[in-house]
Parts: structure tokens; sequence; C-alpha cells
């Protein structure tokens, strides 16, 4: 019995201190950031495309991109560091702004906007968007204040429901005529950090059965009279 009590705790404790895939969850636009970072930490690749490119439509690449959370990012063509990127929920990564010049959601650290018709991107949180379409503060107020860090905005232009040229990446900007240096990308994840699978969550009940089962034989006394 002791070997049946032992086997299940072991059970159990194996599956508490198994988690499901570890995310990758950063808060607020992130810089120079490895792809290996984003892959490994439970994000797959949906998209990606050519800041010079236009098209296809902005529902096949959503139809395409199907999870819990969205991120954006991107990169130099040919390169393993992901240049600008930011995730949360896919409702605020969608969140529709309409062509507001300063409509934006705040959520996870990130000012997020979205029109399939005018543009989408992201500033960082707490800061003011000048959409027009995209966020373009350069023309505006100096690299500081609400309307500052310009190094941590992401564009990409959008029109009559399809992707168009991508605007900038940071302090990169004019990057949708024709450029052919950037890449835009998206990353879709559903994982959720820290919560056992349905298969471990099996295991642990296992393990208390047996250990209970277990336990109730050793605590049977057998009495003797003379």
């Amino acid at each position: 019995m002791k070997r049946l009590a032992t086997f299940a705790s072991a059970l159990a404790c194996a599956a508490v201190s198994t988690p499901a895939l570890a995310v990758y969850l950063p808060t607020g636009p992130q810089t120079n950031v490895a792809a290996a970072t984003v892959t490994s930490g439970g994000w797959t690749q949906c998209f990606s495309q050519n800041y010079g490119a236009f098209g296809p439509t902005i529902s096949s690449i959503l139809d395409g991109c199907q999870g819990d959370r969205m991120m954006l990012a991107a990169r130099r063509v040919g390169s393993d560091t992901l240049l600008l990127l930011a995730q949360s929920v896919r409702a605020d990564v969608l969140f529709e702004a309409g062509t507001g010049f300063n409509t934006a959601q705040n959520s996870n650290g990130s000012e997020w906007y979205f029109n399939d018709s005018w543009s989408w991107g992201f500033a960082n949180g707490g800061d003011t968007v000048y959409r027009d379409s995209c966020d373009i503060p350069e023309a505006f107020v100096p690299d500081s204040g609400p309307g500052g860090n310009r190094n941590l905005r992401l564009c990409w232009h959008t029109g009559g429901g399809n992707m168009n040229g991508g605007f900038r990446v940071g302090n990169d900007i004019f990057l949708n005529g024709g450029n052919t240096d950037f890449e835009k990308v998206i990353y879709v994840s559903n994982a959720v950090v820290g919560v056992p699978e349905p298969a471990a969550w099996a295991m642990m009940l296992a393990g208390f059965g047996l250990a209970g089962a277990a336990m109730r034989r050793r605590a049977k006394v057998t009495v003797t009279y003379a």
C-alpha cells in the first residue's frame, strides 16, 4: 500500500506542476525581440507581408489568424529580430476606431486602433494617436509628452476592406511607397499561462483518488479478541 500511495502522490504532484504552454505575454510595445522568443513562448505566425505590398482582404487575414490573443509586429526582411511588437486580447487589437483622428482602445499597455478602410496599429499606452490615416505625431508634437514615443508606434494602411501598404514601424515612416525592406507580421495564441492541460487535470484527479483509497485501506484496524 505504501508503494500505491507513493505512486499516487507522485502522479498528483506531476499533474499540478505541469503547466500549459508557457506564453510570452509582454505588456506594452516591445522593441528588438528575437522572433524565437515569441514562437517558443506560445505564439504562431499566421500572416506576413512586405510593407510595400497591397492586399489581401482583411477578412481573409482574420480568418487565418484565429486566436484569443493577437500580436502585431514588424521586422526587416530576412531578420530574426522583431523591431517592434505589442499584444493583447483579440477584441482590443481589433478595436473598431472608425476614422477618428484620436480614437483608440487602451489595453495591456498599448493604444489599439483598427478599421478595415483606414488603418490598423498601436502606440504606447497613454499616448495620443494622430490617425491621418496612419499615426503621424511628427506633424504635430515633439517626441515627448502625450504624442511622443515615436519609436513605439506601428501602423499599417488599410482601404476598401484590404490590407494596404505599411506606413511605419517605430521611427521608420513612409514605408508604404513600395518599400521592400520591412515586413508586417501577425501572431496569434490561445494558451494561458500556468493552467494545467486537460490531461494533467485527469492525472491529478486519478492521483488524488488512488491516494485516498490507499489511506482508507491503511486506516482499517483489525481487532482480535483472546
